[in-house]
């Protein structure tokens, strides 16, 4: 066996696993804070860097709100958030639990319906394949 019929695909893999940890690929760099430029924690939502209560639920954005708004661009839901220290009132982006728990049972559905109709393609190919070899038998019976 030699080394040609494996391809190059594990050298690349043993060459990059080798060199990885020097790239620093997934290493964070310090936030660098130049003229003119807010710190992170400015840039950062309060809820993100506090505790906070929910002020409203999540709820639907309408058409115009989803346009506008860039927290309804996300997922077309918005929850109220209101700040515990700073005081301040925001809006974040969320996920209704009735919108995702339809979509599941949506998909649930529609794998039921490809499944069964997939089984009964596998159980009518079947029968014309038994068909077939049950009219082959027959035919080499008749030649005897």
């Amino acid at each position: 066996m030699n080394l040609s019929s494996f391809g190059a695909l594990p050298f690349l893999w043993m060459g990059w696993s080798f060199f990885y940890p020097y790239f620093g690929f997934c290493e964070g760099a310090p936030f660098k804070q130049e003229d003119g430029i807010t710190s992170n924690a400015e840039r950062q939502s309060c809820w993100e860097i506090e505790e906070f209560t929910v002020q409203q639920e999540c709820t639907r954005c309408d058409d115009y709100t989803k346009k506008t708004e860039s927290e309804c661009t996300f997922s077309g839901f918005v929850e109220k958030i209101n700040c515990n220290h700073s005081g301040r009132v925001e809006y974040r982006s969320c996920r209704s639990a009735t919108e995702e728990e339809l979509k599941f049972w949506k998909f649930e559905g529609s794998m039921l319906s490809f499944g069964t109709v997939f089984a009964i393609l596998v159980l009518f190919r079947q029968h014309t394949l038994d068909r077939r070899a049950e009219y082959k038998v027959l035919q080499q019976i008749e030649a005897i």
